[in-house]
């Protein structure tokens, strides 16, 4: 897995003591081994490095640390505190020169004080024996080039004020011997404190505090002379470092997980990152210490860009931006350098690998631009032979599946006689990754689960004629699902390959341009060989459209241009993209007579129906045609395009550019409903859409918004929405009036059915009790049969009226009650009114008391019944038991309670109904005070099917 990273840009790490050690069984640690599946799946996932690399040091090999390390540290070989925790482990183990080559090949590539403060921290352990009085003289001198180099390359960081302090205290500890060695030290001091206040970074403070101490103890009268000539620049730096610290905070609250630079994905939050670095980078160039020497300045900038090359890595303005800042500079060696090594860093970005060849152009070395573009070709043109691939083997695959049915029908078999002797597990036969984004190993469609095979196959007997019939439908809808696959991985396919071809023709396009630039037409011609003799499909017309326009603007010869045009106007005819190139063309390069041709020979096919087409041909015939093509034209526009009419026709001939005053002042077309402009010439004009768009909002501020009529929606303009002239109509009224009607109370009636009650397809009426519907004194042995057949023939609605009614018994308790195939039922009878489908839910409804007027639950008098339901808008239930009433909603918080007041919903104290359905109507779910809301009113007692808490019935 590792071999596949990138590369690290500074070197490879060192080899040293483990070229002999042999890699250990990471089988042996399962979560290293869940760790390097997800990155091999996701190499840039921050988290899953972090996990793998606290995994290794849980372990206690120091191998696989080691090599956990090495691939870490490929993946983000600019990481600071990585680098040196590596360098803090070899040296742990005794491998000095690992760690030396370390410093070796990353101090000067990677701007880190963490890496810096390290190699310091290695070069004072060797040389200062903390137990000596004393330092030897020649190790002192180490020391001393040792923190030089250190505050030279990050002296001016932010974060540097502790290796200055440090420096400092190292000067203090030398012994001065003779008094010339004690002016020498000094100065020396002076000197370094008056850099250190200069300098906006943190403990800033601290130091001047100890600067003007030192200056006091040495003469108090010299004192304040010299602090006076020093603060100046310490007060700049501490104010410089007040507002560098709000940079820096917007900075670091938006960094990626760990501090580890991440690939764009243009989230909000890296767009914030990234725009944070773009502002404190602006205000560094600006010289806010207002810095006299010219290369301090450039040190500062420089050094700041590379912390945001840094943390920026994969960005690439970022090295973009500095490679031009160093070119500004006359250093263009460096720039060079710093674009070489960002094209190392990011070898697929077009932007940094076109710059460096630029930039190698600029300096008159061409070897490198050829190579440059040569490895952009070469890289592109793999791009898309991976993309087809990828895409083919999945689509291989997938259609091998479909025209093999029979391993999946045993398969699909097998799983219904588990399920049916219920032991059926959930088991994917194929590992599915979360790279796999289009579902290709998961061969089951999610309704096809093994657990609805079995409760839909409990009574069948495995090879039977129904199970047969079961698996042959299954069959089908994994058909389905297969087809429904492929259709969306070629889909995809088609868009990855797309952007591809445009990238490598891009590729392809700059390279004529640095050829043309360089070498001259001919060598053009030579080079246009390559890409012509691509496979078709790998490149777009954009590139022969560039060769075409080449001929004709640096040669001067039109002709072949021409000729170029109408070769390849063969091979993209269903392009309108291309045919309004080549039309472009022939109009700037005065061929009247070949326009009018092209126009001819396209309108009438596929791409004529474009309206991008049509409105370039009448832009030309409106400015350079005679009045008869003028008035053929627009007859055959208006017959072409529903939207248009003379009028637009007009408006569109006396317009120019973007002076458009007679369709706005005189048609009024932006403030007239159901005549745009859109499609016609002047709109298809870009930069005629502000003016436009401005004309269009005034008239939007100033329309006012009528009242409502037997239920018209008012006519607003979007652009009123946000102007001045708001108003209350304006607030309140529907902005979707098709999904979002404002209610009338005048629509809110009561509901009543056509159909029979209890009455369902093929069997007659339930009686009970002596021939009537009465079931509450119906006995539950006459009533289970009919409960059967209701449920057997999907009568839910008389059976849940029958439900309702019925005593209490415990052995209709086997029977679930769905309530949304309920609603939904009642939503589909065909006594429902269009309107009141669309809008509204029935206020109240029981098929088994709309009868008569007398009948003893009729509508009339249901309040005063006990037992009796009735649904409400929003799926509430109210239940009336004749002494009070208490009701709940599942669709909002309100809850009332009457005298009994109903269940809670899981045992605690108040609550409403529950929607969601099957579940069975059994005893109390909750404990406590009471369990499930019932659906009915009555009283209840101990053991049966509802159960009464202290507060609510259950």
């Amino acid at each position: 897995m590792y071999d596949s990273m990138p590369v690290v840009a500074s070197g490879e790490l060192p080899q040293a003591n483990h070229q002999k050690l042999k890699a250990e069984e990471t089988t042996a640690f399962p979560e290293i081994e869940q760790y390097k599946r997800q990155l091999a799946r996701c190499p840039t996932d921050a988290d899953a490095w972090m996990g793998l690399l606290q995994a290794a040091k849980q372990t206690g090999s120091d191998t696989l640390l080691y090599e956990t390390y090495t691939a870490v540290l490929k993946q983000y070989p600019s990481s600071g505190h990585l680098l040196s925790a590596f360098v803090e482990l070899e040296l742990s183990r005794g491998n000095k020169e690992s760690a030396e080559s370390v410093f070796n090949n990353n101090l000067f590539n990677v701007p880190s004080i963490e890496l810096w403060q390290c190699y310091l921290n290695y070069v004072l352990k060797a040389n200062v024996d903390p137990q000596a009085d004393d330092i030897q003289q020649e190790n002192r001198a180490t020391v001393m080039d040792c923190y030089k180099l250190v505050l030279e390359n990050v002296g001016c960081d932010r974060e540097a004020g502790r290796i200055w302090i440090d420096y400092i205290s190292f000067i203090e500890s030398a012994q001065a011997h003779a008094p010339y060695e004690e002016q020498q030290k000094t100065d020396l001091l002076r000197e370094t404190y008056q850099s250190a206040v200069a300098i906006p970074m943190l403990r800033v403070e601290e130091i001047w505090k100890k600067y003007d101490a030192f200056e006091n103890q040495i003469d108090r009268m010299s004192a304040k002379q010299l602090l006076s000539k020093s603060s100046p620049a310490y007060m700049s730096a501490r104010t410089a470092l007040r507002e560098m610290n709000r940079f820096w905070d917007a900075i670091e609250s938006t960094k990626p997980p760990h501090s580890l630079p991440q690939p764009p994905g243009w989230t909000p939050r890296e767009v914030e990152h990234l725009d944070a670095w773009k502002k404190y980078l602006e205000w560094e160039v600006s010289n806010p210490l207002r810095l006299n020497d010219a290369a301090a300045l450039q040190q500062r900038v420089t050094h700041v860009y590379d912390l945001a090359c840094m943390d920026l890595r994969f960005y690439p303005e970022i090295w973009i931006e500095l490679a031009e800042y160093l070119a500004s500079l006359g250093r263009h060696n460096e720039a060079l350098a710093k674009l070489k090594t960002a094209s190392n860093v990011l070898p697929t970005s077009l932007a940094v690998q076109f710059a460096y060849a630029e930039m190698a152009e600029r300096m008159k070395q061409l070897d490198i631009c050829k190579q440059t573009y040569e490895h952009v070709v070469r890289i592109l043109r793999q791009g898309i032979e991976s993309v087809t691939i990828k895409y083919s083997q999945k689509l291989e695959k997938l259609e091998k599946k479909l025209h093999q049915p029979s391993d999946q029908k045993g398969e699909i078999e097998s799983k219904c006689a588990a399920a049916a002797s219920g032991n059926a597990k959930v088991a994917d036969t194929e590992t599915s990754s979360s790279s796999d984004e289009d579902g290709l190993y998961n061969d089951e469609d999610p309704d096809d689960s093994d657990a609805s095979m079995g409760s839909e196959s409990d009574a069948e007997a495995p090879g039977s004629a129904a199970s047969q019939r079961r698996t042959a439908q299954r069959m089908a809808k994994l058909r389905r699902s297969i087809e429904q696959r492929i259709a969306r991985i070629k889909t995809r396919k088609e868009a990855k390959l797309e952007e591809r071809r445009e990238a490598y023709t891009l590729g392809w396009i700059m390279y004529l341009r640095y050829t043309q630039r360089s070498e001259g037409i001919d060598a053009v011609r030579q080079l246009l060989r390559r890409p012509r003799s691509e496979p078709a499909g790998y490149l777009t017309y954009h590139l022969y459209v560039a060769a075409a326009l080449m001929e004709y603007h640096v040669a001067k010869r039109p002709g072949v241009a021409a000729k170029l045009f109408e070769y390849y106007a063969k091979t993209f005819s269903d392009s309108s993209e291309y045919i309004m190139e080549y039309m472009n063309y022939l109009i700037s390069s005065g061929d009247d007579t070949n326009v009018r041709a092209l126009f001819e020979r396209f309108h009438g096919t596929s791409i004529g129906n474009a309206n991008d087409i049509w409105t370039m041909f009448a832009d030309f015939e409106y400015n350079y045609g005679d009045m008869a093509a003028i008035s053929k034209l627009d007859k055959r526009f208006i017959d072409k395009f529903e939207h248009e009419s003379v009028l637009t026709r007009m408006a569109n001939r006396y317009s120019y550019l973007n002076v458009d005053c007679v369709a706005v002042t005189e048609f009024g077309l932006p403030y007239r409903k159901g005549m745009p402009l859109e499609g016609s010439v002047a709109s298809g004009r870009q930069h005629n859409g502000t003016g436009r768009a401005k004309q269009s909002e005034v008239a939007g501020q100033r329309s006012q918004v009528s009242t409502y009529a037997d239920n018209d929606l008012p006519n607003i303009a979007v652009a009123s929405i946000t102007g001045r002239y708001l108003n209350k109509d304006q607030l309140l009224a529907s902005v979707t009036p098709g999904r979002f009607v404002k209610p009338s109370t005048e629509l809110l009636r009561e509901y009543a059915p056509t159909i029979e009650p209890f009455v369902s397809e093929g069997s007659p009426a339930p009686q009970f009790s002596g021939g009537s519907n009465d079931f509450r004194s119906a006995s539950a042995s006459s009533m289970l049969p009919q409960f059967q057949n209701l449920l057997d023939n999907g009568d839910v609605l008389s059976y849940v009226a029958a439900s309702v009614a019925a005593p209490d018994t415990s052995e209709l308790n086997a029977y679930p009650l769905n309530a949304d195939a309920l609603l939904a039922t009642v939503m589909e009878l065909p006594g429902m009114a269009a309107e009141t489908q669309s809008q509204y839910r029935p206020l109240s409804y029981m098929p088994w008391m709309a009868r008569a007027e007398n009948h003893p639950y009729a509508h009339n008098n249901h309040s005063q019944q006990p037992g009796y339901h009735k649904y409400d808008r929003g799926g509430a239930v109210r239940a009336y038991d004749g002494r009070s009433q208490s009701r709940g909603r599942s669709s909002d918080s309100d809850s009332y309670r009457g005298g009994h007041g109903h269940a809670p919903r899981h045992g605690t104290r108040g609550g409403y109904a529950p929607r969601h359905a099957p579940y069975p109507r059994n005893p109390s779910y909750g404990t406590g005070d009471g369990g499930r809301a019932p659906f009915r009113g009555a009283s209840s007692r101990a053991g049966s099917r509802f159960d009464r808490g202290p507060q609510g019935w259950a």
